[in-house]
């Protein structure tokens, strides 16, 4: 049975239950080793969500590797049918095993989705151009990962709302373990000094597929 650890809005037991409904063993869990950062742009922000590709702020989270850092996640078992419906929602991201570390310090591993890059997507996950544009091509004529791009901010408010909503202390963890692209100003920061990031953003926020 596949063990999943979640980083995003998924960190909301409510949350991760409308993308796999039938979850099992829902617990906060630590990841060490990895930070969140803001680095991939979203199909769906085109394809449902109005964004264009002049605009920066069209970047959904990822996790990228850095030692000496740990973060706050979530970890769930689920079904293979559950899986493969989140694999599929998840293709653009590439699939890591990590250990997650319960609240008394038991260690479970667990997958999690990491950073990549537009080479290794077209080449071990879409087979043919044809699948790409299918996939990516119709909607964005870009490149998925990169360091110049910022929250898109209805999917920016929707993970914050989700993360308060399940304590103030994993609220203030997600604020200083996540990044905007540059890998160095975190969202904590990113907030404070853009007064003005939500402006826009829609009341609500549906995350259907990547």
């Amino acid at each position: 049975m596949p063990v999943v650890a979640g980083y995003g809005s998924l960190l909301s037991e409510a949350s991760a239950r409308e993308t796999v409904p039938n979850l099992r063993d829902f617990q906060l869990v630590t990841v060490r080793g990895y930070k969140r950062v803001f680095d991939k742009v979203a199909v769906v922000f085109f394809a449902r969500h109005g964004a264009t590709p002049d605009r920066r702020d069209i970047a959904a989270c990822s996790t990228r590797a850095e030692p000496g850092f740990e973060m706050t996640c979530c970890r769930f078992e689920c079904d293979d049918e559950d899986f493969l419906a989140l694999y599929e929602r998840e293709h653009r991201y590439r699939w890591v095993m990590v250990d997650t570390v319960d609240a008394e310090g038991r260690v479970t591993p667990a997958r999690m989705t990491t950073g990549t890059t537009d080479e290794d997507y077209r080449l071990n996950k879409c087979v043919t151009e044809d699948e790409y544009y299918r996939r990516v091509g119709q909607y964005y004529p870009g490149r998925l990962w990169r360091d110049d791009v910022l929250p898109f901010p209805t999917y920016l408010s929707h993970i914050l709302r989700a993360v308060r909503s399940v304590s103030d202390e994993v609220y203030q963890d997600f604020l200083d373990t996540s990044f905007l692209a540059d890998g160095e100003t975190s969202i904590r920061d990113y907030i404070r000094i853009t007064p003005d990031w939500e402006q826009g953003a829609g009341a609500s926020y549906s995350y259907l597929d990547d």
